[in-house]
């Protein structure tokens, strides 16, 4: 057996304000880690840490991305145990929607529809929690509660076979060593549970 991850966060930009007025829930943003913990992390997110547009297909856990310059993000990591044929089939979507990174987009209308409980798939367009939902879905490693596209980062914290595994600053997050350098020194403290 091996394990991905969920990575629920909250920043404080105001696109993220703007969904959490909306929907109300804890986290705003939901990526895909591959492991070990919250190392590898893929979502639809800004491409430039300054500028909200353009949201592709991205590698969250690298330096200049949003994420690296902002230790402070509070996030819940839930990890997922799967077979090793799920992860295979996990790792091997995500590689290609990257080789075929020109293709895919972040889907405003889609966030906008699911804030109203409103299914909307477009090809090669995904949100955050959709891009998530669909590829878990996909490989046959979880059984959602809904449509991918009426997935919320919120829901996440209801499905049963995701194990919390910490809470607390990202900057503390098992895996983001390499992100993170000095983290102790920050005073990141969090809620590790084993990963």
């Amino acid at each position: 057996m091996k394990s991905v991850y969920i990575l629920l966060s909250r920043s404080g930009t105001v696109y993220s304000h703007i969904v959490h007025f909306v929907t109300g829930g804890s986290y705003t943003h939901a990526s895909l880690a591959l492991g070990p913990g919250a190392a590898r992390i893929y979502s639809f997110s800004r491409k430039y840490a300054r500028m909200p547009l353009p949201s592709p297909l991205v590698r969250e856990d690298v330096p200049g991305s949003y994420m690296a310059g902002h230790p402070d993000i509070p996030c819940a990591l839930y990890r997922l145990a799967v077979t090793d044929e799920q992860y295979d089939k996990i790792t091997q979507k995500v590689e290609d929607m990257l080789c075929d990174g020109v293709k895919y987009r972040y889907s405003l209308l889609g966030s906008a529809l699911c804030a109203l409980d409103i299914a909307h798939e477009r090809s090669y367009h995904y949100f955050c929690s959709q891009f998530v939902a669909s590829v878990l879905a996909e490989s046959g490693a979880l059984s959602l509660p809904k449509q991918a596209s009426l997935m919320r980062p919120a829901d996440f914290q209801r499905v049963r076979e995701l194990e919390l595994v910490y809470t607390g600053p990202v900057g503390g997050a098992p895996g983001t060593e390499d992100i993170f350098e000095g983290r102790e020194a920050c005073g990141l403290p969090g809620k590790a549970g084993a990963f």
